[in-house]
């Protein structure tokens, strides 16, 4: 009498294998990437939030992050090779501090055509404020200026330069700042003095300040 034998299933294929494997490692790869992000952050300092800050916005302006920052928006102007920074720092006791930088290289000047800063509120209210500078060079140096004087660039060849809010730089560094005990609120313009580039005029539009929120890297305990 003839007997039934059972077909062996085939062999699993490779493609089969992989998969498995691939399905088995998902969770440790997950793992991994996740220990990986937390060992950066905790490396640098730094870590991802979802936070609410004021954003400077103004036309021609080019936004950049500080690194690791506590107000991470800075709006730049660049014509013939001089930068110019604003920004924004709440300096304490609900005091804002409204900064106005510029980074001249050699063979470039620029002169402010006024000592002072305008900024006006949503609700139509004026608050004006006197500017005060400083130059910043390598080596540490540093120096006072008054708003007036004309800032005459130089460049360093082989040294970093001096530290901006938003990087090094080899050039000269200026930076003025007005600071604000008016409640500002979340949206308002600050209007900047006029500026002259070699001489000629350099129309920095006024800048807006408007709360916005969004992810950005700030950073541990602050």
């Amino acid at each position: 009498m003839a007997t039934d034998t059972a077909t062996p299933p085939p062999p699993p294929t490779k493609r089969y294998l992989d998969a498995l494997a691939g399905r088995a490692f998902t969770p440790l790869r997950s793992a991994l990437v996740l220990g990986a992000i937390v060992m950066l952050a905790a490396l640098s300092g730094c870590a991802p939030i979802h936070a609410s800050f004021l954003q400077p916005q103004a036309p021609g302006g080019t936004i950049t992050n500080r690194h690791c920052p506590p107000q991470p928006e800075i709006l730049l102007f660049s014509q013939e090779g001089v930068v110019a920074a604003v920004l924004m720092d709440e300096v304490g006791s609900g005091r804002r501090a409204i900064r106005l930088t510029f980074e001249v290289p050699r063979g470039r000047t620029v002169r402010l055509l006024g000592s002072s800063l305008t900024v006006t509120t949503a609700r139509g209210e004026r608050a004006v404020s006197q500017l005060s500078g400083v130059w910043r060079g390598s080596k540490n140096r540093s120096a006072d200026v008054r708003p007036e004087s004309l800032m005459v660039g130089r460049t360093e060849r082989w040294r970093l330069g001096t530290v901006t809010p938003y990087g090094n730089t080899r050039h000269d560094f200026f930076e003025f700042a007005a600071e604000f005990a008016t409640q500002l609120g979340d949206d308002f313009t600050a209007t900047l003095p006029p500026v002259l580039l070699d001489g000629f005029s350099w129309d920095l539009p006024p800048v807006r300040f408007r709360r916005v929120r969004r992810w950005l890297i700030s950073p541990f305990n602050r």
